[in-house]
This record gives structure tokens, C-alpha cells and sequence, in this order.
């Protein structure tokens, strides 16, 4: 299972509850229907569990933005925002960096990698492995920065919009995101919003 992220992070399948009926996904991973971040409510906009070769299901996320969020305004500098990812299989902290490595390079053009490498490799010494039951939570506060929370405790912080927008984009960017299917499960209540 060491290389489990990085193989799901090229090819993935995955299965999507909408966040009307979500707050217990697979395996018992449970995402609260509303939460607070820094005083402002935050509501779950959906879910989705990733599949690796359709068989084991490596992790359940969930994604938390202000009600009313437009799909445009999802990675704006002003829009705070929490995933949350509760896994279910043993994973090194080196294969989860090296599966975002792979996914910013590719999303990411030379000198945006080059102006946020520093910051990268700042939040990329912050990860430890997982095992089965763990959660990582990455929340962005505007004017803050992006902070990283393992099993609920704080482990760090890194400044800046543009960090934000790159690493939240791993999994919502617009146009290459991690999987298509898992950004549009995340975003079903967006996506029905701006539908309208």
C-alpha cells in the first residue's frame, strides 16, 4: 500500500454522496453537515471517497466553503475554505508529498513552482504517515494563510493567496483537478447553485 497516493493520484475511481445526505460516508468516516472557522460558518458542499484500482478505498473527503459560494469563487483569495480527508489504509507522509509534487507540476506553470516552492516545501514538512482512521484537515482563513491539522491538532501554517489557490487546486482546480468526478462530488451543492 506505500504507493497507493501516488497511484491513485494518476488514475482514480471514486463514489459521491451529496452533502444532503453525507455526514457519514464510507466506512464510518463522518463529516459534520456545518462548521465554524474562525467565527464564520462554513457548510459542507458534498463529499467523495477515492478508490484505488476500483477495489480499495484509500480515502473519504469532504469540503467545507461559506453557504451561497459560487463554482468561480471556490479558490478566490477571499473565500475561506476546509478539506478535510479521513484515510483508510497506511500511507508514508513521503508517498502523500510526492502524489502533490505530481499534481502541482502538472497544474502548476515553471515559475508559479518556482515562486511557491518555498512555501511548499514549508507545508510539505508538516505531513506525517497515516494509517487507518487518521484525518488530515487544510483550512484557509483570508489574511491568514492555510493551516494544516493532523487528527485535529494544529501542526502548522503557510501564508498566502496564491499558496492557497495552488494547493486547494490539487483537488478543485477548474480545469486539471486530481480527479474530475472527485471536484465535482466536493462541489455538488456549488454545482447546483450556480446551475440555477
Amino acid at each position: 500500500m506505500a504507493r497507493i497516493l501516488l497511484a491513485t493520484l494518476m488514475m482514480l475511481t471514486l463514489g459521491l454522496t451529496s452533502a444532503a445526505n453525507a455526514a457519514v460516508v464510507e466506512k464510518g468516516a463522518r463529516f459534520e453537515e456545518r462548521i465554524d472557522l474562525d467565527g464564520e460558518r462554513l457548510e459542507l458542499t458534498g463529499t467523495g471517497i477515492v478508490k484505488y484500482r476500483i477495489v480499495f478505498t484509500v480515502y473519504a473527503a469532504g469540503l467545507y466553503l461559506p453557504p451561497n459560494t459560487s463554482s468561480t469563487e471556490v479558490l478566490a483569495a477571499d473565500t475561506p475554505r476546509r478539506l478535510e480527508i479521513e484515510y483508510f489504509h497506511d500511507i508514508s507522509a513521503d508517498d502523500i508529498i510526492r502524489g502533490a509534487n505530481t499534481k502541482l507540476a502538472e497544474q502548476l506553470s515553471a515559475s508559479e513552482r518556482d515562486e511557491l516552492q518555498p512555501k511548499i516545501e514549508r507545508f510539505h514538512s508538516l505531513f506525517q504517515a497515516v494509517s487507518d482512521g487518521d484525518r488530515y484537515r487544510m483550512e484557509y482563513v483570508p489574511g491568514e494563510g492555510t493551516r494544516l491539522s493532523f487528527n485535529g491538532e494544529p501542526v502548522g501554517q503557510v501564508e498566502g493567496e496564491a499558496f492557497a489557490a495552488a494547493y486547494f487546486g490539487i483537488w478543485l482546480d477548474a480545469d486539471n483537478p486530481l480527479s474530475t468526478r472527485l471536484r465535482d462530488g466536493l462541489l455538488t451543492d456549488v454545482n447546483d447553485t450556480s446551475a440555477d
